[in-house]
């Protein structure tokens, strides 16, 4: 038995009215917003915060692997997987793989991680689906694509829902397509694209699987399919004769087209409102499709508090209403480039375990918590009789500055330096992210957020930064 254990969704803290891409470029207006990840967010970033939802109190040691799914990964000679596994805390012996270049990268990743554990080459394998991509600048892109992360802990314990089969469809078509260093997505004639390559192969994907399974379009509960935009996502309903209740809504209008996270945050919205034994069609795209067949399980049940959950991730990000300022998230605005700090591999490998996965140590003999590890000795009573812990990734703010110079720049400022008091012990110093620096304020409580920093090196260097928890439900205009 395979099932989908656990899930975790992550949103960025930023979405875009799509009205302001029509002001900025003189194009029709459109209506709705679209989510937008930070200057310091990736596919990876967006990626753990997805991942440590999912995990919440499970112990990172039972996994077997870990999956990620991505078309904009940050590296292409170097995976992106090993990375996350390091960051989570993983053991060393665990199956790590990349899976890219299609938006049904992670319906791949998914229909892997199924066969491993049909085949008991596996008992917990995490996937991690996050996409961050640049749209082409005074194009329609603009309008459609957007930002955000999945994860999903497929198991042997059927959890949530059990999985019980799929079924694939492959289909050539050139379009849309991005080569190796083009920043933007290309395409021959989007009707055409769509029409003949995305309606034709998720369809036949669904319809295969339906065939599979003995479906009929009456019996399926919820379906929860990629669609490039609404009016598509209406036409592979029709052509599949699905009821009006059963198709999950794509929230198009308030979050964009995601990518390869898009269908998995529509199973989560299906999880939230499913009932125990009720069925579930998951299919993704990208030059053929992934169909899935899940049943929810009694475990079901327990998601009932939790609806609207994902909803209330669209909702409480924070409007941006100046287009300049998604130009500067997207380093579309050329100038004087970022300051970037020195940096070493060697440096990265040393510290690993202190900046990736936040480990600090507790003193044996006055009990005093520290972070970093400062030569194995306590800074309070230098005895070496020490135990590493693994510090909280939420606290407290006991004090901070607002740096209006950051780098030799005024770019991205004031930035608000935080020495925050982890719950549990330990004190660190962290740039505040995801913010109104000027509502930052003594005892604001924060989470602990993995972001990039810098290129260094010229790769790119990661570490924790913190941002509020709660945040006050305003526009942002700047």
């Amino acid at each position: 038995m395979v099932g989908i254990r656990s899930y975790g969704a992550y949103l960025p803290a930023y979405k875009l009215e799509r009205k302001a891409i029509g002001r900025a470029w003189d194009f029709p207006k459109a209506p709705g917003t679209k989510s937008m990840a930070n200057l310091d967010e990736d596919s990876i970033t967006m990626g753990v915060a997805a991942a440590l939802k999912c995990m919440g109190d499970i112990d990172p040691k039972e996994l077997d692997g870990i999956f990620y799914a991505s078309t904009t990964p940050p590296y292409v000679e170097k995976q992106n997987a090993s990375t996350l596994a390091s960051v989570l805390d993983c053991r060393s012996d665990i199956l790590t793989a990349d899976f890219c270049n299609t938006l049904k990268a992670g319906t791949t990743a998914l229909r892997s991680a199924y066969d491993a554990i049909s085949n008991k080459k596996a008992k917990n394998i995490l996937i991690i689906v996050s996409d961050r991509r640049n749209p082409e600048p005074v194009s329609m892109w603009e309008y459609q694509m957007a930002d955000g992360a999945v994860a999903l802990l497929v198991s042997e314990d059927d959890g949530l829902a059990r999985i019980e089969g799929y079924h694939s469809v492959n289909y050539e078509l050139i379009g849309p397509w991005r080569k190796e260093g083009q920043d933007y997505v290309h395409s021959f004639e989007v009707k055409v694209e769509v029409k003949i390559a995305y309606v034709q192969s998720m369809t036949a994907a669904i319809k295969g699987l339906m065939e599979k399974f003995e479906l009929t379009p009456e019996s399926i509960d919820k379906a929860a399919y990629y669609s490039p935009e609404p009016r598509y996502h209406g036409v592979v309903a029709k052509k599949l004769k699905l009821p009006t209740k059963a198709i999950v809504d794509s929230n198009f209008l308030e979050m964009g087209n995601t990518g390869s996270p898009l269908c998995f945050q529509l199973l989560i919205s299906a999880f939230e409102k499913a009932k125990p034994d009720g069925n579930i069609i998951l299919a993704g795209y990208g030059d053929g499709a992934d169909a899935f067949y899940l049943v929810a399980t009694e475990k079901a049940k327990e998601m009932k508090n939790e609806k609207g959950k994902f909803q209330k991730l669209i909702k409480n990000q924070i409007l941006i209403e100046n287009y300049n300022k998604y130009l500067e998230n997207r380093l579309l605005v050329k100038g004087r480039n970022f300051f970037v700090r020195r940096s070493s591999p060697v440096t990265m490998w040393r510290d690993q375990k202190s900046v990736y996965q936040l480990y600090g140590f507790k003193c044996n003999k006055c009990g005093m918590i520290q972070y970093p590890i400062m030569n194995g000795n306590c800074m309070n009573c230098m005895s070496e009789d020490v135990t590493p812990m693994k510090m909280s990734h939420t606290g407290k703010v006991f004090t901070f500055s607002l740096d209006h110079l950051v780098g030799g720049e005024y770019k991205q400022t004031p930035v608000p330096r935080c020495v925050v008091d982890l719950d549990g012990g330990g004190r660190i110093l962290l740039d505040m992210t995801d913010c109104i620096p000027r509502d930052t304020y003594v005892g604001q409580e924060v989470e602990l957020t993995f972001r990039k920093y810098s290129e260094g090196g010229e790769f790119d260097n990661y570490y924790w930064k913190c941002r509020p928890i709660e945040r006050k439900k305003k526009k942002e205009a700047s």
